[in-house]
């Protein structure tokens, strides 16, 4: 849990600093045009994730998942804190902006092999309550969302408003040194082996035995993680702009939300992975989710862009996250450990591929507006869009490999 979260504070520092920084880098596009390509940049982290996962989920199959958390840990937490060291477009031209998608490269790199490896270590380390272990265990997440915010806002309330495109986004990411150190040292410490993966029987090519014999369900799984990953980086991409942009929030006020929103982070993936234990099926709660998403999405982002309820972002997040506490007991259940981090790799880094246009297809449809009609249709019907494909994968569950589930 705790490496989980200092990964992810190398990972969304990017997000939370991305209305400061794209003038830096992508001022001469203009307005839409510099959004669109932070945002651009930021997923280039989401679209290399797959390989990431799948070079290091093979690994953690045929040698363990502890040895392989070491060095992602160390690979994204040094990428993100060069991060700090970048000249702006300004001060290097074309080469800041290249610098910038090399190193957001390697931190989604280095992270996707996090996720083969975390996830899947969590669920098979428990013999109950598997549900409870994978919303904890994600809810580290919150704890990397946590950690960026709270400097964020720090930086935002006691250095003025100018400082923040100087000096104030590089503290940001210097910051996240410090918590690569503590969750690396924690792990050197606490991070015992799964004993799933050390009783199971090894395969020496755990591609070969995924793609010949696990096919359907690694697609299943894709379809599920690309459903539930586009409509939360929807929102995680999108409520700092949402806030400042659309709102006019303050950027401290803003801070001080999205530092709360990771307790509403953190509330809805145990949720999610308490309804596995609850329902007794990945499957079910996987779908209730989905439901609760379609449900609710519209009267919350009405109550957030008309009614002018900044706060309402923490329902917003809560929502979205939901799916994640069951993503990690339903791989488990689709696939043997033998080839469950390389299937964990590939499939849900692999959703990552469509995530990573989520906000920019969203920004394009509500045209960059600081109005909040348009931002209200096109967030809504992107996220209606991932509920509904994490619904076709549980059907595609029950109808095509319900007795192997």
């Amino acid at each position: 849990m705790l490496g989980w979260g200092m990964d992810a504070y190398d990972f969304v520092a990017y997000a939370f600093v991305a209305p400061i920084i794209a003038p830096l880098f992508f001022g001469q596009l203009g307005h839409l045009g510099s959004i669109l390509a932070t945002l651009a940049t930021f997923s280039v982290s989401l679209a290399v994730r797959p390989l990431g996962g799948v070079f290091f989920g093979n690994l953690a199959d045929k040698l363990g998942r502890r040895g392989v958390l070491y060095i992602t840990m160390l690979g994204a937490g040094l990428s993100s804190f060069l991060m700090g060291f970048l000249p702006t477009y300004a001060q290097a031209g074309i080469l800041a902006i290249i610098l910038l998608v090399i190193l957001r490269f390697v931190v989604g790199f280095f992270l996707g092999g996090e996720y083969s490896s975390s996830g899947v270590m969590a669920v098979e380390s428990v013999a109950k309550r598997r549900g409870l272990a994978s919303g904890i265990m994600q809810a580290g997440f919150d704890l990397g969302i946590f950690g960026v915010t709270f400097t964020y806002t720090l930086v935002a309330t006691y250095l003025p408003q100018s400082a923040l495109s100087t000096i104030g986004w590089r503290i940001v990411f210097w910051s996240g040194i410090v918590t690569t150190i503590i969750g690396w040292l924690f792990r050197r410490r606490f991070l015992t082996e799964s004993f799933e993966w050390k009783k199971a029987e090894k395969v020496s090519a755990p591609y070969r035995v995924l793609f010949t014999r696990y096919w359907l369900p690694v697609i299943m799984i894709l379809l599920a993680t690309m459903g539930f990953l586009y409509e939360y980086y929807v929102m995680l991409e999108l409520s700092p702009f949402v806030l400042q942009t659309v709102l006019n929030y303050p950027a401290a006020l803003a801070g001080l939300i999205l530092t709360v929103l990771s307790a509403s982070d953190a509330v809805g993936s145990v949720f999610g992975g308490v309804l596995v234990d609850w329902l007794r099926s990945s499957r079910n709660a996987l779908l209730v989710t989905a439901l609760i998403i379609l449900a609710l999405i519209y009267p919350t982002m009405y109550g957030v862009l008309m009614a002018g309820n900044g706060w309402l972002v923490l329902l917003w997040d809560f929502i979205a996250v939901l799916p994640v506490g069951v993503m990690q007991v339903y791989i488990r259940d689709l696939l043997p450990p033998s080839v469950r981090s390389t299937g964990a790799g590939l499939a849900y880094n692999g959703g990552t591929w469509l995530a990573a246009w989520a906000a920019i297809i969203t920004t394009m449809m509500a045209g960059a507006s600081k109005e909040p009609g348009p931002w209200l249709t096109a967030i809504t019907i992107n996220t209606i869009l991932g509920g509904i494909l994490i619904v076709v994968s549980v059907v595609m569950v029950v109808f095509v490999i319900k007795n192997n589930f």
